[in-house]
């Protein structure tokens, strides 16, 4: 029997909201409401040498950038805060140079960011996952993970992030494919489609989920001939990364004798980027040297509830 998810997770969730032309937040001028593009979430590293350790905000790299896949200036969190509340922060984004923030993978088709960030634990109500949630490629080929594992995600629902304070939805599905190979993928019909690694998950995501942190969740029929007493077994798949579309009778589309009308249509096969890809960016060299050199080690008390 499914069991429920441990809630704890959505404490591990931000929304990243887009600033305007003057770096404030931008405005819908109907709804009147800050302008959602995306799902974060914090990933602590721990201290090889002791407690604690350091905290990165973990996003898709896209929802960082404009159409044009240049990466924004600005963007804003919202982070809910201990009066059961939230604010909007500013985070300016840096991608090189001595004040770098914005670290990505050497392969230019991930599509990730991790940027080094910790809000203050005394006001803001957040929790990051640790490390360990997430396997290695190694790790990962010994699970016994496959399609029809259960997978569930946590982000944003755009028609109802929260008034006061962040409401992250959570979704569920099933693993669909895990693709020995690259498989062709296109952000949009500005860029070229490019042979990118991801998991595919028979569930639905759209426009908001991006970024969002996606976990597979192994049950007490984990493994074919045992059962296990007590919680799922949870770890992080990956990042979202978007949906699968087909065009349908709506818009306009180019068939053998004709213009036809045509639309996008979701077809429930979300697109995910490996955790693995996450943890190489995480344990990169350029991510040791920034840890080396900012000793600071940050105790987070209590960590999520899931192992």
């Amino acid at each position: 029997m499914a069991s429920p998810v441990p809630t704890d997770l959505a404490k591990t969730v931000v929304f990243i909201f887009l600033a305007d032309e003057i770096g404030n937040p931008r405005i819908n001028a109907d709804t009147n409401a800050a302008v959602a593009n995306g799902t974060g979430f914090f990933v602590l590293v721990e201290n090889e040498n002791g407690p604690g350790g350091h905290c990165y905000l973990v996003t898709a790299k896209h929802v960082l950038q404009n159409e044009k896949a240049n990466t924004l200036s600005r963007v804003f969190l919202r982070v809910n805060t201990k009066e059961k509340g939230s604010e909007y922060a500013a985070l300016d984004l840096i991608l090189d140079g001595a004040m770098q923030n914005v670290f990505t993978h050497s392969d230019p088709t991930v599509d990730i960011a991790v940027i080094p960030l910790l809000p203050p634990g005394d006001k803001f109500d957040f929790l990051a996952l640790p490390s360990a949630m997430i396997k290695t490629r190694e790790d990962f080929k010994k699970t016994t993970i496959a399609p029809g594992s259960d997978v569930f995600f946590v982000g944003l629902f755009i028609p109802h992030f929260g008034e006061k304070a962040n409401s992250p939805i959570f979704r569920f599905g099933r693993v669909a494919m895990l693709p020995e190979e690259r498989i062709r993928w296109q952000d949009s019909t500005t860029k070229p489609a490019e042979l990118v690694e991801l998991y595919l998950l028979e569930t639905m995501s759209f426009g908001g989920n991006s970024g969002s942190p996606v976990f597979f969740s192994q049950g007490a029929d984990r493994e074919a001939g045992k059962l296990y007493v007590g919680a799922p077994e949870i770890t992080l798949a990956g990042v979202m990364r978007g949906n699968f579309n087909e065009p349908r009778v709506g818009g306009f589309v180019q068939t053998p004798n004709a213009v036809l009308p045509a639309f996008a249509q979701n077809v429930g096969i979300a697109a995910v980027t490996p955790g693995s890809l996450l943890r190489e960016i995480l344990f990169s060299g350029k991510l040791k040297a920034q840890r080396a050199n900012n000793p600071i080690k940050v105790l987070l008390d209590p960590q999520p509830a899931a192992k």
